[in-house]
């Protein structure tokens, strides 16, 4: 019998799970149907709240649902079988750990039962304790309510991060007595008093401040709240790969990205730095350039994850608290100090860098027309053809590397980035996900011929859902990160391996997508301004780049002479 007076009823587990899915804001789900995730499944698909959209891999599934949160779309859930359905997530699950995405992921786990006889997809649960933030696996309806409750409010609870929900298909199919779901992240505030007092002294006294914003900003923080600050220090800033959009890049204090490629002028004003404010960063080996960044005289790391503090570089302030209520308590702290009269103008300072990097991309010649086409040069035709509310997704490969210092980007939702996991594949999908959330926006996915080829089979996603994405292919016939590594020469013994990529049109078209090749700049300008006049339906424009040029890392390391 059903309860009639709010108190626990009886029903089916896929219901009630579907119901605190709904409880915590959540609105889509990724999946894949199989036999053991068809009650959920089904219910998704008979009811209203959520909506459910079907990739063709799971690889792509946790992708698509990271760059539909990442593009200002609300958490999502996502659900695979078992075992292999469940392994070919992990990359994803451990791409949206290292970025602070929250996720929850719903396994249909074999059933307890079962267990140790051999049941098809069985694998041991602990398998994936660490590509969450936490691996919650339920084995009877006793544990139902407290497991999912917890579950979910450990993913929506900063630092946020993926959960993993192992759920039998004979819970989802089970009907028992629960108690109806309420989701309540709990909240929390950092008591450190006198780590602002010092703090604030500290920016307050600087002659060379800089800012340096990181995954954590990304996920807490106002973006104009950090421009507030920035423009309180009057600082240049430089981001992560994960902070790259948090402050709009066509502001003079811009500096760049960092990691192996930040223009040479960028290091030298960090070197120069007697003060660097380290909002939300992970300080991790990618950003850092294998740690070889320097962050000034003193550094002040604000984070949630105190695990992080001391770790690669020593703090002379740890704030472990969340970035937007830092920024807040610094800046009006800062309101009543004064600044020293010789401190630099971040304006300046970043104008004369990004001067002397553009004269480095002009000197090596990577911005002209022509073929082939240098893919910095591209990059920049790309940000002058699109809108400025583009939301643009990147795989992984050299052609991201380009991007981080030449396609400006201004809002953090208009850019999604993977950070330090850098696993290839997230591009196209992460493109459907930014799709879903920004419906209004044009959104391209930024990726080279190597990246394109790990979850290619999404464009027939996009077809079916008819999602207008324009997916940007830069096709060089290479792998280039790997072929360009100095090492390749000394472990391949002069093997050259074959880099060869496909017909990427015929494929497109084949998966219902339009396609077209170009190969120069003013080729590529009109394709784009065709594809975003048309909006009916996913496109693939191959642009051929140059095999041959020269690396972002290469190009940004030069002797700069700018001055402070």
């Amino acid at each position: 019998m059903n309860s009639t007076d709010g108190g626990p009823t009886v029903r089916a587990g896929s219901e009630q799970l579907y119901d605190a899915l709904v409880d915590a804001g959540i609105d889509l789900l990724v999946g894949l149907p199989g036999t053991q995730t068809l009650p959920l499944d089904r219910t998704v698909e008979r009811r209203d709240d959520i909506r459910y959209v079907m990739a063709r891999h799971e690889t792509a599934i946790p992708h698509i649902a990271w760059g539909y949160y990442e593009a200002g779309g609300d958490v999502a859930a996502t659900l695979t079988v078992p075992g292999p359905g469940d392994t070919n997530a992990m990359h994803g699950l451990k791409n949206a750990l290292d970025d602070r995405v929250p996720l929850v992921h719903i396994a249909a786990d074999a059933d307890p039962d079962d267990r140790g006889k051999g049941p098809i997809h069985e694998i041991e649960p602990d398998t994936y304790d660490n590509v969450v933030k936490e691996n919650v696996s339920i084995k009877r309806p006793v544990e139902f309510h407290q497991a999912i409750r917890s579950g979910i409010e450990t993913a929506l609870s900063p630092p946020y991060g993926p959960v993993r929900l192992g759920v039998p298909k004979s819970l989802l199919n089970a009907e028992f007595r629960s108690p109806p779901l309420t989701i309540d992240p709990p909240t929390s505030r950092f008591d450190g008093d006198e780590e602002y007092r010092t703090a604030t002294r500290m920016l307050a006294d600087a002659e060379r401040p800089v800012v340096y914003l990181g995954v954590g900003a990304r996920r807490s923080c106002d973006p104009e709240a950090i421009r507030a600050l920035v423009e309180t220090l009057n600082a240049p800033v430089v981001t992560s790969y994960k902070g790259k959009g948090i402050f709009p890049e066509d502001d003079p204090r811009w500096l760049g990205v960092t990691g192996s490629h930040l223009p040479a002028g960028a290091r030298r004003a960090l070197e120069a730095a007697d003060v660097v404010l380290a909002l939300g960063t992970r300080f991790d080996g990618v950003t850092t350039d294998d740690w070889s960044l320097p962050v000034g005289d003193a550094l002040i790391h604000v984070t949630l994850d105190a695990s992080r503090i001391d770790v690669a570089y020593e703090s002379d302030v740890a704030i472990i608290e969340d970035v937007a209520s830092a920024v807040t308590r610094l800046r009006d702290g800062l309101r009543t100090e004064s600044r020293p009269d010789t401190a630099w103008d971040g304006t300046s300072v970043g104008e004369r860098v990004r001067a002397e990097y553009d004269d480095r991309l002009r000197a090596h010649g990577l911005l002209e027309d022509g073929a082939p086409i240098a893919t910095a040069g591209a990059l920049r035709t790309l940000r002058d053809v699109l809108p400025r509310e583009t939301v643009a997704t990147t795989d992984i490969g050299g052609f991201r590397l380009w991007a981080k210092q030449t396609f400006e980007t201004y809002e953090p939702e208009t850019y999604v980035t993977a950070g330090s996991w850098a696993g290839m594949g997230v591009g196209l999908p992460a493109a459907i996900g930014a799709k879903l959330a920004a419906p209004d926006r044009p959104v391209v996915a930024l990726t080279g011929d190597g990246g394109a080829m790990m979850c290619l089979q999404e464009l027939h996603t996009a077809a079916s859902y008819e999602l207008n994405v324009i997916t940007i292919l830069f096709n060089n016939q290479d792998y280039g990160i790997i072929s360009k590594s100095p090492q390749i020469d000394q472990y391949a013994e002069g093997h050259r391996f074959d880099w060869s990529s496909p017909d990427f049109v015929a494929i497109a078209e084949g998966f219902g997508c339009r396609g077209e090749t170009v190969q120069t700049l003013s080729g590529l300008e009109n394709a784009v301004d065709a594809a975003l006049a048309r909006d009916d339906g996913p496109e693939l424009i191959d642009v051929h780049v140059d095999p041959d040029e020269p690396t972002a890392a290469s190009v940004a390391d030069y002797d700069s002479t700018v001055e402070f």
